[in-house]
């Protein structure tokens, strides 16, 4: 796993001796380190193989020198993705405070090729800051479909479904339909959260324009990887918005924190407030008093 300035990756002997042939010709500084085959530093990036033959790349210059350094010796990683697909996944299902967001991306296997400085794994596994930059670099190169449901519109909606994953479910219908509009992809992978019938049913009379599957944690898939990173930093994003509606920043999650910050804000602000930035479904509103 990696960010946008650091990656790491495991390479034979024989490519360790000429990445090191190749690093002191390009007048890298070299350096001792335990354990290590060799340290290097230049081109904003410093690079250690370990003994093991794991290879640690750090910088600003990460990307750079994966794509011109390391596959001028290894060549392009081979595609995980094996068709064209529209990953879909969502974010904030679980959070009182803030938007639920989906989220689809469009992604052939020659295009994850080029992605390979993006960590296109669950956005679980990563910071806030590691996520906003990978999805920064997303919006510009992939098709994709962003839809935030923000608290007002979310406590509509659910007034009319009565359903969270019935309300997901159009969500991301609008947003695979939208993916396959723009780029004429079919093949939708999605990150299990209820029966696919459910879904289907949601996309009404264009079902059959979807071949659908899901499973779960189908974030090892890069597309549908792209998609959660998408849908994190729309909802990070989002719920920092809300702290001018709520006049303080409000926590993620469900547990105390969220509870301490509810109890305040009720006190502050009276309990209307809650409709404006919590989804107020939630089992958390009936513990805030007032």
């Amino acid at each position: 796993m990696a960010g946008l300035n650091m990656f790491v990756d495991r390479i034979d002997d024989a490519t360790g001796a000429q990445l090191e042939e190749m690093l002191r010709s390009a007048g890298y500084e070299f350096r001792e380190v335990e354990y290590a085959r060799f340290g290097a530093k230049g081109e904003s990036v410093s690079v250690v193989l370990y003994t093991s033959g794991k290879l640690v790349v750090q910088g600003k210059g990460a990307s750079d020198f994966r794509l011109h350094r390391l596959q001028e010796l290894t060549g392009l990683p081979e595609p995980r993705l094996k068709v064209a697909t529209i990953g879909c996944d969502e974010a904030g299902k679980g959070d009182y405070f803030g938007p639920i967001v989906v989220a689809a991306v469009a992604m052939t296997p020659e295009e994850e090729q080029f992605l390979d400085e993006i960590p296109l794994c669950d956005s679980k596994t990563l910071s806030d800051r590691q996520i906003a930059g990978a999805a920064e670099h997303l919006r510009n190169v992939v098709p994709h479909e962003v839809i935030v449901i923000g608290p007002r519109r979310y406590n509509e909606l659910y007034a009319k479904f009565q359903n969270v994953n019935h309300l997901l479910a159009w969500a991301h219908g609008k947003a695979m339909l939208a993916v396959k509009d723009k780029t004429g992809i079919d093949h939708v992978l999605l990150d299990k959260f209820c029966d696919e019938s459910v879904v289907k049913r949601a996309l009404g009379a264009r079902s059959s324009e979807i071949d659908l599957h899901s499973r779960p944690r189908a974030e090892d898939d890069p597309a549908v990887a792209a998609a959660s990173l998408l849908a994190r930093d729309a909802f990070v994003r989002g719920i920092d918005r809300l702290r001018h509606v709520a006049g303080r920043p409000l926590p993620k999650g469900a547990g105390s924190p969220v509870l301490k910050a509810g109890r305040e804000l009720v006190k502050e602000r009276g309990r209307d407030i809650l409709a404006e930035v919590a989804k107020v479904h939630f089992r958390t509103t009936g513990q805030l008093g007032g």
